[in-house]
């Protein structure tokens, strides 16, 4: 490591300390010996380093969230039922919950109508409107959710009564 790495790692603790603007420019000069023209570039450096460890917590963070997500979906789906087989069985509406977040954490919902998956002519748009109307009263997502995650979550449920109905 060169003096520049140890000035920059300096620098870096300054700025996750609360160090900034002037005070961080005067720490560089007096405390490290930085030639003052050489001082921005030092701040630049640092702050791209920080913003690179940054992202790469986020990222990781999203990955350890998105895991845990699976592991509990995974679990509501393969709750066993009570003592004696007796007991609910899969949790499949906390199973749902669980899927919806990992949807929105991955960023594969949008927004009504901007969908690119909507027919273009007469015919199949009237039959998708049709579909519509009558999956949004049953309030399975969210409004801003695409039509396709409404059905989706319909055959889910009807699957799920249909096991229920086996049962008896």
């Amino acid at each position: 490591m060169n003096t520049n790495d140890s000035a920059i790692d300096s620098v870096l603790l300054w700025m996750v300390s609360g160090l900034s603007g002037a005070k961080l420019e005067a720490a560089c000069i007096t405390k490290l010996g930085i030639d003052p023209p050489q001082v921005s570039a030092v701040i630049a450096e640092a702050r791209k380093r920080l913003l690179l460890a940054a992202d790469y917590n986020r990222d990781e963070l999203l990955g350890t969230a998105l895991t845990r997500l699976n592991d509990l979906y995974n679990r509501c789906i393969r709750a066993e039922s009570g003592t004696g087989g007796n007991g609910a069985g899969p949790n499949l509406a906390k199973a749902l919950d669980v899927q919806r977040e990992i949807n929105r954490l991955t960023g594969l919902y949008q927004p009504l109508g901007i969908s690119t998956q909507e027919p273009d002519d007469g015919d199949s748009f009237d039959d998708f409107e049709a579909v519509r109307e009558h999956l949004l009263p049953l309030k399975l997502a969210g409004k801003e959710y695409p039509i396709q995650e409404h059905a989706r979550l319909a055959v889910m449920r009807i699957e799920e009564l249909e096991a229920k109905l086996k049962l008896k």
